[in-house]
């Protein structure tokens, strides 16, 4: 048994040290810190564990430490999933149960009476984790699997709590206890678990630093929207369905930062950018103020009413650095792609129905009389 330990211990240090590098190799995320304090813990845990059957600190140091490595191991998913609210009242019970199983250690009561103290504190400091991936609704297949993995550490301890007191005599030694087929199960499979919850939540937290910085390389740096490169790849995948598209700009842009400043100027795309993307449509900003809609499902008709709704919203609007009754407008040019065509295949055509809701006086939307089907066919 002594060698099973410090094959585990040896396990969580290779976790530990590949959490630290990680850590100082990914810009110092809050999730890796309390991930690799997880696995430091961990090690340190499963070291005193070797010979918590023999030396009483050993076995207080097991008590204390196993739940405070599941609390760590909560943190660390509540920061790899974005979120800030603290289970106060299990990070409370869990400290009451953990002084529990200590103050009863020091009383010398047999480890079959005390243990259920125990495993009820790791387990409720592993709940704090469940309760966290159950409470993110855009689970992936690393998510669930995290879930099921910790929910069967759960259930090593509930059952080694509920069990022990019933299956073995109330005096036994856990030297004597720790020999059995059945304690010998449970800590391997701990252990086994434990180890592979570490490994998929790092799995998870360097997956989703890896998107964040796609994310970042698609996205424009001011309004969030995406980038043109981004929006033209995006355009560039045929339609089942076919659709419309938006083509889309700022009115005498260049006069609104002359007059009231580049400052004001950002405010105002911003502004119009998360009009679009209140939309709910797939929107870029493929210029300095030029803007482009991909309307899947919509015929050009529809998509004028769409377009025209942004467009009252917007020249409604009130813009920070501008006085009160100033007003900005936008211009907007729709065209249709058809059934098996890519989106792409209407840009031009959205961006010459722009060209004339300009040149006829701007603060409108103009629909492209060239059709989908012609142009294919004239190609």
């Amino acid at each position: 048994m002594v060698s099973l330990s410090w094959v585990t211990t040896g396990g969580f240090a290779i976790l530990a040290v590949l959490c630290v590098c990680v850590f100082f190799g990914m810009r110092r995320l809050t999730s890796l810190a309390w991930l690799a304090a997880t696995a430091v813990i961990a090690t340190v845990q499963t070291a005193f564990l070797a010979e918590a059957h023999e030396v009483a600190l050993s076995s207080i140091a097991v008590s204390v430490l196993t739940p405070v490595a599941y609390l760590c191991f909560g943190q660390a998913i509540r920061s790899a999933l974005g979120q800030r609210h603290q289970n106060w009242g299990i990070y409370a019970v869990v400290g009451v149960l953990t002084a529990l199983g200590v103050g009863l250690k020091l009383l010398d009561v047999p480890f079959v009476l005390r243990t259920p103290a125990f495993q009820a504190a790791c387990a409720l400091a592993l709940f704090d984790s469940v309760q966290r991936l159950m409470k993110f609704p855009q689970r992936t297949g690393v998510e669930n699997a995290l879930l099921f993995v910790v929910g069967g550490v759960i259930a090593i301890y509930v059952f080694r709590g509920a069990t022990y007191p019933l299956i073995f005599p109330t005096g036994m030694a856990y030297n004597v206890l720790r020999t059995g087929d059945v304690e010998r199960a449970t800590l391997i499979l701990s252990a086994l678990f434990s180890g592979l919850a570490v490994f998929l939540l790092l799995a998870r937290i360097i997956n989703g630093v890896i998107a964040k910085y796609r994310l970042r390389s698609e996205c424009d740096s001011l309004t969030g929207l995406l980038n043109h490169q981004a929006f033209h790849k995006l355009g560039g995948v045929a339609s089942k369905a076919g659709g419309s598209v938006i083509f889309c700009d700022l009115d005498h842009f260049k006069a609104i930062n002359d007059r009231f400043g580049h400052l004001a100027g950002d405010k105002a795309l911003c502004a119009f950018a998360d009009l679009l993307r209140a939309s709910g449509y797939q929107a870029g900003r493929v210029g300095g103020e030029e803007f482009a809609v991909i309307v899947p499902g919509l015929s050009g008709a529809a998509t004028m009413i769409e377009a025209d709704r942004v467009r009252k919203k917007f020249s409604d609007l009130r813009h920070g650095g501008m006085p009160a009754d100033a007003r900005i407008s936008a211009s907007f040019g729709v065209a249709e792609y058809g059934v098996g065509q890519s989106p792409q295949t209407a840009f031009a055509r959205a961006d010459a129905a722009l060209y004339q809701a300009k040149t006829a006086g701007r603060n409108r939307v103009v629909k492209s009389e060239v059709q989908a089907d012609a142009e294919s066919a004239a190609a």
